[in-house]
């Protein structure tokens, strides 16, 4: 399995789509969990079709903006996925920004099945509506399980309350951690920090200035979305709701949403510089270099990969 991985931005789904050609016959897979809500494409940069043209891409559109879905929920997904994939003997690319997803499927994660209490979510998630509750409860789960410090992202409210819910359910962060692992290739896709910030604004710049992300908005509450779900979705869609309600301009828009961007890549770098698996790639050459670069990854990798 080859896994791209990496800060938004920095052209992944572009990568994977031109080692898939390589590689045919190959499919991706996403591994973006704001890419996967349907009808939200512009702020959420999933793929389109003219991005991916003949290489079938999985696990989009598979919630509702608002609708509860959960890291469990993806990797079931993605696994039945990989069967469909494999069945057709082709190669499966998963590619995407969110590391858990990511982490869970090659190592193999097993959740329990752990359901939500739903009274005891409801009152986590009211501690968690501020900074101390935020605090509060990512103390608990790292004196709890001291091994969740580099396994969840504690500064994800959503993210620390599930992982609390999987404890009081099983006694244990992740059950049978390791028991379906993947062999993985696994190559991480980065830019020179002024490039990536260029990126980032001329993004930002688009989704504002051709209107995309407002008539997303625009059409996602008109379906009877509430603003706190559409909000949620992605990154520029608060800033959508905003300019709509004319709270704020387009150019405060643009500029919001490039620094909220930066600060998502940052908090990603974090979280895949921890995993030594992966070969990291920078896109400060000729696009032909890259890609080059990946296939050798790629290469090198069949012969050392080992599930972990």
């Amino acid at each position: 399995m080859i896994v791209i991985v990496g800060p938004t931005c920095t052209g992944k789904t572009r990568l994977a789509v031109a080692l898939a050609r390589k590689l045919w016959p190959a499919e991706l897979l996403n591994a973006d969990s704001r890419q996967l809500r349907r009808g939200l494409r512009a702020g959420t940069c999933a793929p389109t079709q003219e991005e991916v043209g003949e290489v079938p891409c999985h696990l989009l559109d598979l919630a509702d903006p608002g609708q509860e879905f959960t890291v469990a929920g993806w990797l079931e997904a993605a696994r039945r996925a990989l069967e469909v994939v494999e069945a057709r003997d082709a190669q499966p690319i998963v590619v995407g920004g969110t590391g858990l997803y990511v982490t869970a499927l090659v190592e193999g994660y097993d959740f329990g099945g752990a359901p939500p209490d739903p009274a005891t979510r409801s009152q986590r998630t009211r501690i968690a509506e501020t900074a101390a509750g935020r605090d509060q409860l990512a103390a608990e789960l790292t004196s709890r399980e001291p091994s969740a410090a580099g396994r969840v992202d504690l500064r994800n409210p959503r993210r620390v309350i599930r992982a609390l819910e999987i404890l009081d359910a099983t006694g244990r962060l992740q059950d049978g951690r390791g028991s379906r692992p993947r062999a993985a290739v696994i190559i991480g896709v980065d830019a020179p920090r002024e490039l990536h910030e260029a990126w980032v604004r001329h993004r930002s710049e688009v989704m504002f200035r051709s209107g995309a992300i407002l008539d997303e908005a625009r059409a996602a509450l008109a379906g009877g979305y509430g603003a706190p779900a559409i909000a949620g979705c992605g990154i520029g869609y608060a800033e959508a709701l905003a300019v709509l309600e004319g709270a704020m301009t387009v150019d405060d828009a643009v500029a919001a949403t490039t620094q909220r961007t930066l600060r998502y890549a940052r908090s990603q770098r974090t979280y895949f510089r921890r995993d030594k698996r992966i070969t990291w790639l920078h896109r400060s050459g000729p696009e032909a270099d890259l890609i080059a670069a990946a296939m050798d990854a790629v290469a090198g990798g069949e012969l050392s990969a080992q599930s972990v």
